[in-house]
């Protein structure tokens, strides 16, 4: 695979996530349903230094908290392909201090509960597959945040 990055609009970051990924067919499918694309792939990901765009994921409140969620669960649990701790707690800080552009309210507080649900998710191997379930991921935002989500 090789992935080139893209610019975050909410918090600034450019680098591999909402980038532009060229996969090859055969290993999308040996991949099965991994939570981490890129931890998952078999064989080597080659990150390419030039910036394909700008990464377009906060529509709506909904997506904006997922976002920061899913990427901040996993960049918790730690990097699977060659970050390093301190990289990956610099995007984590950079995603929970998100201000810019429209929901980027939401995107901080994904961020920070997909932090939460990292650590008390760490004993238990199967939970993190609910990054992966878009009516789990509806259904936790919806408990967390739909009375603000509603009223802005």
């Amino acid at each position: 695979m090789r992935v080139w990055r893209a610019v975050n609009p909410v918090n600034g970051l450019t680098y591999g996530y909402g980038g532009l990924k060229l996969i090859r067919t055969s290993a999308l499918r040996e991949m099965g349903q991994a939570v981490d694309v890129l931890a998952a792939l078999p064989g080597r990901v080659e990150f390419s230094e030039q910036t394909a765009g700008t990464t377009l994921f906060k529509q709506t409140p909904f997506h904006a908290w997922k976002a920061g969620f899913r990427e901040c669960a996993m960049l918790a649990r730690g990097s699977e392909y060659g970050m390093t701790d301190t990289s990956a707690q610099e995007r984590i800080l950079a995603w929970t201090a998100s201000e810019d552009g429209d929901f980027a309210h939401y995107a901080a507080a994904g961020a920070r509960d997909g932090c939460d649900f990292a650590h008390l998710t760490a004993r238990d191997p199967k939970r993190p597959e609910a990054l992966n379930d878009p009516t789990w991921l509806h259904r936790h935002f919806t408990a967390l945040h739909d009375e603000q989500a509603i009223a802005g």
